[in-house]
């Protein structure tokens, strides 16, 4: 069964579009009358062209077996939350051609002594990961390690990430946060069976470091989707099980409308042998890159370029046209209780905010693209442009207390527009207000905050350790006998946290 979104009429509508927004002259994009724009610019909406449908299959939630570790409350010591930071990790296995986010999860770990003060365990213990099986060889399935000498300038072992580790090993202290950081970690999301399995599980084990004593193990899904949706519009279809990854026509595509459009020779660099970083040339904080300051930051040129393609579609529409979000498709990685009631864009606003955000920034900076890619862009969250506050990708994101102001119940479900000032104040990066647990160790991953029972593969999958510690799915700490054995008279990690 195939569900059809209506896109743009074929190629010459998509090339008509590109003609415009090239053509478009360098006014000033902050003005107070920005959505007054000349008839001759207006960028006609994709959805009043003739329809193209993507042919995304609708697939149907399964249940994949999990077995949930032990855990007796009245003789375990120990304590091991784990978790991955992002919630969802992209990647592009277009690795001939072009790659935007390799294979890199990064898993993180706490150990708590259990007492009636627990503490946190930071020495001579060792803690580490191993993936599933089916998942060992992830060199077998994408062509990364072919290419990463060319990419990031590191001749990789196969099955080695660009932080030099497998998706087996041993974990670091990361004493800033005061956890056990595998980063990197470079699963794919295909299994030697042939499927697509975004949610791979890995075993997380900690030991003395003296003896050798296993003194707390758990288990954790490191969420890995290849489900971005470039085929969309650029044909190809998808590459692995009907439902996900790059064809080699879909990377090519790409490829060649970046040379039309920015007079580059990246498919003639490709056929040579040197596939293409994006972020080599457009800066990224997300991998640390600086790119060329003249040209347009990655997240503001892709959403920006990308937006002035997809106005005026509802609700979550723009978004899952190329992120894994669809709820009909077979990642669905927004799986928080939050999606019961909320989508991509009550946090992050529809496309032409979220694009308008990043191109506001980069306007401030100086950037000349940025004007070009605003002119026809309306703000649909706030009445006017000088409205939307100006943001940088991965540094400045909505923030939880936004809604939940003073950790209470929200009485919002509107985000979108309030940034987190640095990357201390990002949720994957915040602790309690002990400054000892991390925030995602007790209420979850980004995207899959506990209870998050929406998982494409069973709803125990993203709740191992709620139902290992308490038996149920909510946050770690709805029971505080998980941790303290004495249960606590006030509220240590945060207000309300006795009544998650």
């Amino acid at each position: 069964m195939m569900r059809g979104y209506k896109f743009a009429g074929g190629l010459a509508a998509i090339l008509a579009l590109s003609a415009t927004l090239l053509s478009a002259p360098l006014q000033p994009a902050l003005a107070s009358d920005h959505a007054a724009a000349a008839p001759e610019q207006q960028i006609t909406s994709l959805t009043e062209m003739d329809s193209l449908e993507m042919g995304n299959p609708i697939v149907e939630p399964r249940t994949l077996p999990v077995t949930i570790p032990p855990f007796d409350k009245e003789t375990a010591e120990y304590v091991l939350l784990a978790w991955n930071n992002l919630g969802m990790h992209c990647i592009s296995d277009s690795d001939p051609y072009w790659i935007l986010l390799p294979p890199a999860n990064d898993i993180f770990a706490q150990l708590v002594r259990r007492g009636d003060s627990p503490e946190i365990v930071t020495e001579g213990v060792e803690i580490s990961y191993q993936v599933e099986a089916g998942f060992e060889h992830p060199e077998n399935h994408v062509r990364f390690w072919e290419f990463a000498d060319k990419l990031f300038g590191a001749d990789l072992p196969p099955g080695i990430g660009v932080g030099g580790l497998g998706v087996n090993g041993v974990m670091k202290l990361e004493e800033d946060h005061r956890a056990f950081v595998a980063p990197f970690v470079p699963v794919v999301p295909y299994p030697d069976d042939g499927s697509y399995n975004p949610y791979p599980i890995f075993t997380i084990t900690a030991k003395d470091k003296e003896t050798g004593e296993v003194l707390a193990m758990t288990k954790t899904v490191a969420p890995t989707a290849t489900e971005m949706g470039c085929k969309n519009c650029h044909g190809g279809g998808w590459r692995v099980a009907g439902v996900a990854g790059f064809t080699d026509a879909t990377s090519l595509d790409v490829l060649a409308a970046h040379d039309k459009n920015s007079g580059t020779n990246l498919v003639e660099k490709a056929q040579n042998g040197e596939p293409m970083l994006c972020q080599s040339c457009h800066a990224d904080p997300v991998l640390g890159t600086k790119g060329d300051p003249e040209l347009l930051s990655f997240p503001a040129a892709l959403h920006g370029w990308h937006a002035n393609f997809l106005t005026d579609r509802e609700g979550m529409q723009a978004c899952v046209a190329c992120h894994p979000s669809r709820p009909e498709g077979p990642t669905q990685c927004f799986r928080s209780h939050h999606s019961m009631f909320m989508d991509c864009t009550n946090c992050h606003g529809t496309m032409e905010d979220h694009a308008l955000s990043l191109l506001k920034k980069e306007h401030e900076a100086g950037k000349k693209g940025a004007a070009r890619l605003m002119a026809n862009l309306k703000p649909r969250k706030v009445a006017t442009l000088e409205e939307i506050n100006p943001r940088t990708a991965w540094i400045n994101e909505p923030d939880c207390l936004n809604c939940h102001e003073d950790f209470q119940m929200g009485m919002t479900v509107d985000a979108f527009n309030t940034w987190t000032e640095g990357p201390e104040g990002l949720y994957r990066n915040r602790h309690d207000q002990m400054e000892a647990m991390m925030c995602e160790a007790c209420h979850g991953s980004t995207h899959a905050v506990y209870p998050a029972t929406f998982n494409k593969l069973g709803e125990k999958r993203d709740s191992i350790q709620p139902l290992q510690y308490q038996g149920n799915d909510r946050p770690i700490g709805n029971d505080c006998t998980v941790c303290h054995t004495v249960q606590p008279e006030f509220e240590g990690h945060h207000p309300n946290s006795l009544r998650m």
